[in-house]
Parts: C-alpha cells; structure tokens; sequence
C-alpha cells in the first residue's frame, strides 16, 4: 500500500489517524506497517537544516510512525526568497545534510529530492562529492524511540545520493538529460502526472487547478494525436476500434461518442503509464475510483515497442515542453 503525501498537502494527520484506526482495530486483517509506503515531502518554507529536521520530526508525529519509507525535498526554492536569490542553494544544502542525518538515524529509510531541475540535481551531486565530511551540525540527543524529537548520533557523516527524484515526467515533457542523469547515478525516477493532470487522457480536459504563481494556468495541450492509433494496436477489441473512429476533439454540436468517453481515457492511461515504466520510472498515478486504480495496475499484458516509444518520445521537442504542474527553472 503506497501513499505519498507532503506537508503541504495538509493531511500528514488524517492519514496516521487512519493508519492507526486500521491496524488498532484489525480493519485490514493481517497487514503491518511493513505493508505501508509511505513518503512525504518538505515544505519551501521548512528549507534550512534545523527547519527540515523539526518538520520531519512534526511529519513523524503526525503520521505516527517511528519511521517514513521515503522523504523528498519537496520544492529546489525557499518560500519568501526570490528566485535568483544565491540564499536557495544554500537552504537547499543545508536541509540535505538534515536528511543525511535523519537517514543515519534511521528515521528515514530512504530521501530524495522532487521538482529539481538537471542544475540543481548536478549541484547537489557535485557537492556531496566535495564535501563528505563530519557535520557540525547534531540535534541535541532525545529519549530513545520519541518519534516526536529525533537522537542522532555524533558520528561523522556519510555521503548519501539521493535515491529518488520525483518530477513530472510524460511525453509532453520527457527531459532525457536527466532521466539519464539519474539513472547514472542510480537515482531511482518516480514520474508524477504522468497523465498530464488528465489533459493527455481526457476528450474534455478539465480547467487547470488555481495553484501558487510557479504553476502552469496557462491554456495548454491535450490528448496526443497518435494515441487513438496505439489505442487500437495495444487493445484490438471491437470497443476501442469504435473509439478510434470518434474524433479526439468535441464533434460539431459538442459532442463524442459514449464508447470514446469511456474507453479512450482507460486505455491512454495504461498506455502513458506503461510508457513511463519503459523509461524506468517508478509511477505513481493517483485516483479515488476502485476501477480506474485497477486499470492502472494492470500494465504489465502488453509492451510499448521501440518504434511507438520514440514516437512518443517526439512530443517533447526542447523549447516546446509543456508543463502541466510546477516549474523551478528559474530558481537559483
């Protein structure tokens, strides 16, 4: 069972509230917290080494847990600093080393980063190469399993690369350089949105979210036109063949066909998704619907070929990448 959270999401509380009603009262018989995934991610305004550690600590109490599977950065910038400003490198440093720590003590099992461009990934690399050494930064020491105030140990430090990096990642944006960057570094892609906050799946994409001023609002691209043809070469079955002969865009009198409306979203996810997998991303689609979490599952009855892939591949030309969520170009 994975689910990945963030401060920012605001529901840290609700979730170990739940998970602590599940396994009190046996409402899922047999399963552990090792059964449990769960990650979640820094806040910009927690940037900074003490800021991060507290947050972490508050992230623990408030999921309940002696321990989180997976911790990101959430965001390369610090809230209330301006882009260019030098000061969100150094924030940024400096709450990695928090992370470091709090991995040593086994508090995390695993930290990344999320949302960093190729710069702020290779500065970070880059950095850790140089400067391995004994921090001087230590927590003061707490009673041994307080989930709400974390002991490290006085130790020196040892260096961790990041082991995930989770960014938006579809064919609309595939930034190659740092997939592979990534996989060079063993850093393990987690793709999210890899639907494109649904415009690449949906005949009638919804109006963008109103998010912060670093997300995109702008009128942006859809469905990909070469999607009904894979449709019909992945999944061969009469209904989608009818779905195929409806147009991706609204009919005349705005309108398209009902098979469309429900077969087409369901098979272009699987297909997106199953592209993601193929680059050797972790994917980690989200739904509320029993059905559509089913059908995202089920990946792994049909492969993408190298042709389809490349074509795919294509959607995103440099200059011309669509971003449906977040952007940190500019972030310094």
């Amino acid at each position: 069972m994975h689910s990945d959270t963030a401060t920012v999401y605001r529901n840290e509380a609700a979730i170990g509230s739940s998970l602590k009603r599940i396994f009190e009262q046996n409402l899922i018989p047999g399963l552990t917290r090792q059964d449990i995934f769960l990650i979640s991610k820094l806040a910009p305004k927690d940037q900074g080494y003490e800021s991060c550690y507290q947050a972490v600590t508050e992230s623990l109490r408030n999921l309940q847990v002696e321990y989180i599977d997976l911790y990101l950065i959430h965001w390369p910038g610090t809230a209330k600093l301006k882009l260019p400003d030098p000061q969100n490198a150094i924030n940024r440093m400096e709450s990695w080393r928090a992370l470091e720590d709090l991995y040593h003590a086994k508090r995390l099992r695993a930290i990344g980063v999320s949302n960093y461009t190729l710069a702020h990934l290779a500065q970070l690399i880059e950095r850790l190469h140089h400067n391995s050494h004994t921090s001087s930064h230590h927590p003061r020491s707490s009673q041994h399993g307080d989930a709400s105030s974390i002991s490290t140990p006085a130790i020196a430090r040892t260096m961790v690369i990041p082991h995930v990096h989770q960014f938006e990642m579809h064919p609309r944006l595939f930034q190659k350089s740092l997939v592979d960057y990534c996989q060079h570094h063993r850093i393990q892609v987690q793709a999210y949105s890899s639907l494109g906050e649904s415009r690449l799946v949906s005949l009638t994409p919804p109006p963008p979210p109103v998010m912060d001023s670093n997300y995109n609002t702008a009128p942006l691209p859809g469905a990909l036109d070469i999607m009904p043809a894979l449709i019909c070469k992945y999944f061969p079955v009469p209904a989608l063949v009818a779905a195929n002969n409806a147009s991706i865009d609204a009919t005349a009198d705005g309108l398209v066909s009902a098979t469309a409306e429900i077969e087409y979203p369901k098979r272009a996810a699987q297909i997106l998704l199953r592209w993601g997998l193929q680059h050797g991303a972790v994917v980690i689609p989200k739904s509320t619907h029993p059905e559509r979490i089913r059908n995202n599952i089920d990946l792994f009855s049909f492969e993408i070929d190298p042709q389809d892939m490349a074509a795919m591949d294509a959607y995103s030309v440099e200059g011309e990448r669509t971003r449906y969520c977040w952007d940190s170009t500019d972030v310094f």
